[in-house]
Formats: C-alpha cells, structure tokens, sequence
C-alpha cells in the first residue's frame, strides 16, 4: 500500500480537502427507489469521498444468496441437535472457494478477525493459492473496534501456521494484515473482492460461534460479478 493511499485511510478528513469544488455527481438511471434516495443522500452529504468510500455501480447476482441458516430454517423448519454445529457448514467453504480462485490479489475485509471454521477455511485456501505457484498478493483488513481490538500479529501466526494448512517459507503469497479505527469509527465492510473479477459481500462476520452453531445469527451475503467487481 502506497504512501498516500495510507494517509487516505487514516486520515479522512485529509480526504477531499483538494476537492471541495467537485461537482455534483449525476446519478445513473435506472435506479430504485432505495438507490435513488441513497445516491441524492450521498451526493448531497458526501461526494468528496465518492470513489473512495462509495460510488454507484453495477452487476449480476451469481447463484442464489448465501444464507446462514439455510434458507429451509428461516421458516418453519428448526435445526435439530444433530445439526447445531453443522448446518452451515457450506458458508465458510464457499468464501474460502472464492478466495482461491485467486490468479493476482485478494483484498478480504470485515469486522473482525476470523474464527472456528472461517479461519480454516481462509488457511486453507491461503495454502491452494500457495501451492499453485502463481504470486498472489492477499490483504486482510478488520476493525479495529472499540473493546474486542484485532491481535494482527496473532491473526497473521494463525493464517499461515494453520494446522494441516501452513504456508512453507518460500511461499509465492504476499500477505498484508491490519486493522482500522479513528475514534467511534471503524471498518464494518464485510468484502471479498478476488482480481477484479470476483465479489462477495454481505452481512456475515467471520465468527464460528455466531453464525454456525446453535442459536445462529441469521444473515446474508451474496456473489456478484460486472463492473461491480472493479469499484
């Protein structure tokens, strides 16, 4: 990461202090009614920051939407003692999936560090990409929240010395860890975005007790691919 993309990040209000004269930005159409009311919002309240924070975009939906649960419990249907610690099992394997299809860069962002199933999943994939010989390059970014800090340097030992999953020495990957806040403000993005070509974002943190075993939180998150991918 760059100099001045650094002070970009940690710095906002250095941000768009050189663009206080940039015009307004005309919305696309074609938009709902919910796009529509949060571009005139964004447009109107923070458009310095477009194409740094936000910007308008487009693309496709891959498949169906990753929920967790399953779309089947989400109504009547309950999970049954045999399912507690399995019923979603399918989520952390998909995002490590996507991960993998990695031929340049993988950026990965989300809240917090990753735990349980999710963090085996991530090695994992961190190991396909390693053994495929293509240099990739891979940044995890969480936030730094107030009261549950992330231990980066633990979170980089964990990545690379998983159980069945370490990374060998020479390894072709380049791996960045960090973590973000200024003040009450933190990053809550929960993104992968894999050589311009592949997303997946959502709702969904990256912790196994929350999300895959009784008593889960209901989420959801979602593949796309277009331009979406690139902004």
């Amino acid at each position: 990461m760059s100099d001045e993309e650094v002070e970009i990040l940690s710095d906002p209000g250095s941000v768009g202090t050189e663009l206080e004269d940039v015009e307004e930005y005309e919305l696309p159409e074609g938009l709902s009614y919910v796009g529509q009311a949060a571009g005139e919002a964004l447009n109107s309240q923070h458009l310095k920051y477009r194409n740094v924070c936000w910007n308008v975009t487009h693309g496709t939906v891959v498949g169906d939407l990753a929920q967790t649960p399953p779309g089947i419990y989400w109504k009547d249907e309950q999970i049954n003692e045999d399912l507690e610690n399995c019923h979603s099992d399918y989520f952390p394997e998909l995002m490590g999936e996507v991960i993998s299809r990695a031929t340049e860069w993988v950026d990965f962002t989300s809240l917090g560090a990753p735990t349980g199933k999710f963090l085996e999943s991530i090695a994992k994939a961190l190991k396909n990409l390693s053994d495929s010989g293509t240099s990739v390059t891979v940044r995890f970014l969480t936030g730094n929240i107030v009261g549950m800090p992330t231990d980066n340097n633990e979170l980089l030992q964990q990545l690379t010395t998983f159980p069945g999953y370490e990374l060998p020495e020479d390894t072709n990957i380049r791996l960045w860890v960090g973590s973000w806040r200024k003040g009450l403000s933190w990053n809550h993005s929960k993104i992968i975005a894999v050589d311009g070509k592949y997303l997946f974002q959502g709702g969904h943190n990256v912790w196994d007790p929350h999300y895959l075993q009784k008593n889960p939180v209901r989420d959801v998150s979602m593949e796309a691919e277009g331009q979406v991918t690139q902004d």
